[in-house]
């Protein structure tokens, strides 16, 4: 991510909560109590069952596990997932069911439902930084 500036409040909790997904996905952690708690921190604890919907949705649908970027270097994984969520690519990585497509909008519609009422109840509004970042003192 060369522009972190440019990335919204949307953006960056989606981003947020896919690299805390991941990181308690490859340590073998529960997921949704850590995407509460670090969701909590912005404000917006309710997105966890959501998140933890479109990120399991999203392995299926990329076809692989979910790779995360670093710091403010984003990854090919959460590039396409921001371009998914956000409707600007339609062209899936390999052929899928029309049962997971579906499955996916929906939980993309809902994810965007929840995460706009989230924003607009004041969620988002103490991040510091506009760039994603998960430390390891997070989960």
């Amino acid at each position: 991510m060369t522009a972190p500036s440019s990335f919204s409040v949307e953006q960056q909790i989606l981003m947020i909560g896919a690299r805390q997904w991941h990181r308690a996905r490859h340590l073998r952690l529960p997921v949704q109590p850590c995407l509460h708690r670090q969701l909590a921190r912005l404000g917006c604890e309710q997105l966890a069952p959501a998140c933890d919907s479109l990120m399991r949705l999203s392995e299926l649908l990329l076809g692989h596990p979910f790779r995360s970027g670093e710091g403010t270097i984003l990854s090919e994984d959460e590039w396409r997932l921001l371009d998914l969520v956000e409707g600007r690519e339609h062209a899936l990585v390999h052929q899928c069911s029309a049962a997971l497509a579906r499955a996916f909008d929906h939980a993309v519609r809902s994810f965007t439902i929840m995460i706009a009422m989230a924003i607009d109840a004041g969620a988002g509004r103490n991040i510091a930084s506009p760039a994603p970042s998960i430390s390891p003192a997070n989960a």
